[in-house]
C-alpha cells in the first residue's frame, strides 16, 4: 500500500467510504498473514516438509536437495575459513618468534666479529689502555 496522505474532509463521502474500506481490507490482510505467521511452529514445519517431500517433484526436490548441498557448503568452508585463520596466526607468531631469534644470533656474530677484529689487529680496548700507563 503506498504512503499516500488524504485529508478526509477534503473527500466526497464516495470517496471516503472507499478509502476507509480499502483502509480496512488492507489492515485485515495484514492480521490474517499475522495470524497465519504466528501459528507456523518447528514441530508443524518438520511435519509439512515431510508431507511436502512426497509431494515434491523431481525438480523440485533437487532444488532442495542443491539448497540443502549449498548450506552444508557454506558450513564447511565456514569451518575451514576459522581453521586456516588459527593457522595464519600460528605461522606469524612463529615467524616472530624466529626474526627475534635471528636477531640476537646476528648481534652475537656482530659481536664476535669486533671481538675477532680486535684480537687479530693486536688492539686492545681503550679500557686496558688506561692501566697499562
Amino acid at each position: 500500500m503506498a504512503n499516500n496522505t488524504v485529508d478526509l474532509i477534503e473527500l466526497c463521502d464516495s470517496d471516503r467510504i472507499s478509502l476507509l474500506e480499502r483502509t480496512r481490507d488492507y489492515l485485515k490482510q495484514q492480521v490474517e498473514e499475522k495470524n497465519s505467521y504466528n501459528s507456523i511452529s518447528p514441530a508443524s514445519l518438520e511435519k509439512d516438509n515431510k508431507e511436502l517431500e512426497l509431494n515434491l517433484p523431481i525438480k523440485g526436490k533437487n532444488e532442495m536437495s542443491t539448497l540443502k548441498n549449498t548450506i552444508e557448503r557454506i558450513r564447511s568452508l565456514e569451518a575451514e575459513k576459522k581453521s586456516l585463520l588459527l593457522e595464519i596466526e600460528e605461522l606469524k607468531r612463529m615467524s616472530e618468534s624466529k626474526a627475534t631469534a635471528l636477531e640476537s644470533e646476528v648481534n652475537a656474530l656482530r659481536e664476535e666479529i669486533r671481538s675477532l677484529k680486535n684480537l687479530m689487529t693486536g688492539l686492545e680496548p681503550k679500557a686496558d689502555h688506561r692501566f697499562k700507563k
